[in-house]
């Protein structure tokens, strides 16, 4: 009997100690997941903040108006702030992937590039885009995204497909456009 009291007592134990770790590790879990929304929610602020001046820059039809806008918002400090952000929260990929698109639109001289090559200019800043939109893609969904870089531009390029095999080809680095930098280093 005294074993039968014993089995019954030691089960009951049992339980309830896999009770209290079971609701222990789910409440650990839950706060984890509920960081990591906060997180993904705070990323998604911050990439928006640092695309919406490129998208009216790259928007052919916008006004003169609009990319100047544009501009201005690329000099704020709400924009400062989220490139910032970017720095502290954003993925390595992410991180690089978005200073070399900005040493592009700082180092690139534009004017003599188009002289040269009308498509060139174009092309780097579409791969550099693209990259970085590729890499937001990773750092907040799909790691494991199948996606061309091409692919991420689809949406707002009619003739994309005369530059996705460059676009795709091309390794997005610094030295794309060595040849076309601007004679005075960009200043703060």
């Amino acid at each position: 009997m005294s074993q039968t009291i014993l089995v019954a007592l030691i089960s009951q134990i049992i339980i309830f100690i896999g009770g209290i770790l079971t609701w222990y590790f789910k409440s650990k879990r839950e706060d984890r997941l509920i960081a990591e929304e906060k997180t993904r929610e705070y990323k998604i602020k911050t990439y928006e903040t640092l695309l919406e001046p490129l998208i009216i820059l790259l928007t052919f039809t916008a006004s003169e108006k609009d990319k100047l806008i544009g501009k201005k918002k690329m000099h704020s400090v709400e924009y400062k702030k989220a490139a910032f952000n970017l720095g502290t929260f954003g993925s390595d990929e992410s991180v690089r992937s978005y200073n070399n698109l900005m040493q592009a639109f700082f180092n690139i001289d534009s004017d003599k590039m188009v002289k040269e090559s009308k498509k060139l200019y174009p092309l780097i800043v579409m791969t550099f885009l693209s990259e970085f939109l590729l890499c937001i893609r990773k750092d907040l969904y799909s790691k494991k995204t199948k996606l061309k870089r091409s692919e991420t531009l689809e949406f707002m390029i009619n003739d994309i497909e005369n530059y996705s095999d460059s676009i795709n080809s091309i390794t997005p680095h610094r030295n794309l456009y060595t040849n076309y930098r601007k004679d005075t280093p960009p200043t703060l």
